[in-house]
């Protein structure tokens, strides 16, 4: 992929040192683009570039591009899927390249800020245009290619790929942000639309940015849709195949070598399947845990029908903690995602023979294929705390005269759960994705501050496709994305996520959710689409996810060390913003004990 940078003040041309801030901000990022590295200066702009080649090879492809009228110059991250069909009606525009880049200029001259809503695929990217003195940016729908931005010391309009370039300025004092370390304890990432520090912003994914005159102006310009079509079951199934087909085609175009991650689930085995038919010698890697963690045997029979060139990787447990902190100190924000390790390891892997692997991410948010929307769909099909449950008395009746102590204990924690979580909404907000409860949080800070995450789209409470949504819209950007961007440009390679192509998605979002998921299947769509694909091993499998034995992991005794060393220290950085004592109470060998882990060791080298 590619890192962009920027820097625009009034007649900043006249003042020499902001070039070599510009050329800092781009070294600071040399991991997203090793390939070529490009600066421009206008008199009230400069721009940087780092570039990874993926689609011609040649300087073609040298950023900051200017257009054929010379008139926009563009610095861009990402990929445009289906870009070469764009082209051909843009015969108007004088083409100097064959890149994705210059129909993005082109696209711009055509439709000026009407721009985002024509592309589809990953995007960030910034256009300087000289005649209107205009600064036009925007982020692809879902969040997978970054953007951050500040102001500086000096009222400087500072934006980059990634917050490290902002911080080699020197021109930003970072401040923490208490609104972003609540979500982070509460939830084990920093919310997508904030950054984890108080004067350094983030570009929400859907959104756009224009500058002009000192005054930044943000909108959205797409949203998740939120209606449901009329569409009948064998009508969807024969589209979404074709939806889905037609977005491994587009995604595997590449001038370098293209592999997979595979994981032994559905979403990664429909992937390679469909990606082996469309490349030769196609090759797969899996990353291997120890014990029931292990997926690989699934993954085999995958590779094995498909006859792919499969590599696995492991993480041994001497190495975990030293892999930890590297990992740590790389990333800009923290990051609990327990997959991080596995992520990095196997993206360390991947750089050894390929630039672009494909991943199945955000197929368990489209095609239902979470345990926690079976047990929304009981909610919706009991009415919430408003359902007519069998009074005490009636017990005995109701299970054919006989006492049963397990279903007595079932029946009042079900009426428990619903008074605590009445309707489906309430139920994703205060259940799904949490590690410290509200209270936990707030007892752990030092500052009073809470935070909730705030959905463009309306929160329908019954209809099940609403969690579905929000978790797209949520974790999905927040933390899928964050670690499969930073890790994998670690080790200068893309990842590309089929599922997220913008007409796949608004397909899937107008389902009706009983397509996809009911009490006994998640991802029905999938496994009626695809199912012919795939081995019995993965079709009947149990969903686990690409996780990690925690409670083992902490365990180990370089684990204990550091959290000897920075979480029972009163002295480490973490205690500056959270309570000493009220951490000590949460030691205990699980998610929240590495979640205070994790952000400890970060906030020692941030």
């Amino acid at each position: 992929m590619c890192g962009i940078a920027g820097i625009l003040r009034k007649n900043i041309l006249r003042e020499k040192f902001y070039k070599q801030i510009l050329k800092d901000m781009t070294d600071s990022i040399i991991h997203r683009g090793p390939d070529d590295e490009g600066h421009e200066y206008f008199q009230n702009c400069f721009l940087g570039f780092r570039r990874l080649a993926i689609v011609d090879l040649s300087q073609e492809g040298h950023q900051p591009m200017y257009s054929d009228t010379k008139n926009e110059c563009i610095v861009f991250n990402g990929e445009i899927y289906g870009y070469r069909d764009l082209k051909k009606n843009l015969s108007d525009y004088h083409f100097q390249s064959n890149t994705d880049t210059e129909v993005i200029l082109a696209l711009y001259q055509k439709n000026g800020t009407e721009l985002p809503k024509i592309l589809n695929g990953m995007f960030a990217f910034a256009i300087w245009d000289e005649e209107r003195q205009i600064l036009f940016c925007a982020r692809d729908r879902f969040g997978e290619k970054p953007f951050y931005y500040a102001t500086g010391n000096n009222g400087e309009l500072i934006f980059a790929s990634e917050i490290k370039a902002i911080l080699a300025t020197g021109l930003v004092e970072p401040e923490l942000n208490d609104e972003a370390i609540y979500h982070y304890l509460r939830h084990m990432y920093v919310d997508s639309q904030q950054s984890i520090y108080k004067n350094i912003n983030v570009l929400p994914p859907a959104h756009q940015l224009i500058y002009r005159d000192g005054k930044i102006e943000i909108s959205q310009y797409w949203n998740v849709p939120t209606a449901t079509s009329g569409i009948s079951e064998d009508d969807a199934i024969s589209q979404f195949q074709e939806l889905v087909k037609r977005s491994v085609e587009k995604q595997l175009v590449a001038d370098v070598p293209v592999g997979a991650f595979l994981s032994g689930g559905l979403d990664s085995g429909t992937l390679v399947a469909l990606s082996s038919q469309n490349t030769q010698y196609l090759t797969t890697l899996g990353f291997r845990y120890e014990g029931d963690w292990d997926e690989m045997p699934d993954a085999r029979t995958i590779a094995a029908k498909y006859r792919t060139n499969h590599k696995e990787v492991t993480l041994h447990n001497a190495d975990i903690p030293k892999t930890l902190v590297e990992v740590l100190k790389k990333l800009d924000e923290p990051l609990a995602d327990t997959a991080i390790l596995a992520t990095y390891t196997i993206c360390k892997e991947a750089s050894e023979n390929m630039t672009v692997v494909i991943t199945g991410n955000a197929g368990d948010e489209l095609f239902g294929g979470y345990k926690w929307y079976q047990e929304e769909k009981k909610i919706l099909e009991k009415g919430g705390s408003s359902s007519k449950l069998l009074p005490f008395y009636k017990i005995g009746s109701a299970i054919s005269g006989k006492f049963n102590l397990d279903k007595i204990n079932s029946y009042f924690m079900d009426r428990i759960l619903r008074a605590k979580f009445p309707n489906i909404v309430a139920y994703q907000q205060g259940k799904v994705h949490n590690n410290f409860s509200a209270e936990e949080t707030s007892k752990l800070m030092k500052s009073a501050q809470t935070y909730a995450h705030q959905y463009t789209f309306e929160l329908d409470k019954q209809n099940l496709n609403t969690p579905m949504r929000m978790d797209l819209s949520n974790v999905v950007p927040g933390d899928y994305l964050v670690k499969d961007d930073r890790i994998a440009m670690m080790h200068s390679i893309e990842l590309r996520t089929p599922f997220l192509d913008k007409e796949l998605v608004e397909f899937c979002s107008m389902l009706p959710a009983d397509f996809k998921v009911d009490m006994h299947q998640t991802k029905i769509i999938l496994r009626k689409a695809f199912g012919a694909l795939l081995t019995k091993n993965v079709l009947e499998k149990k969903k686990q996810g690409f996780g990690a034995p925690i409670v083992e992991w902490l365990k180990i005794s370089e684990m204990e060390h550091l959290t000897h060393e920075i979480l029972k220290n009163p002295l480490s950085k973490i205690f500056n913003i959270i309570h000493f004592d009220a951490v000590q109470k949460q030691l205990n060998y699980n998610y929240k004990h590495w979640n205070l882990l994790v952000l400890g060791i970060w906030m020692e080298h941030h």
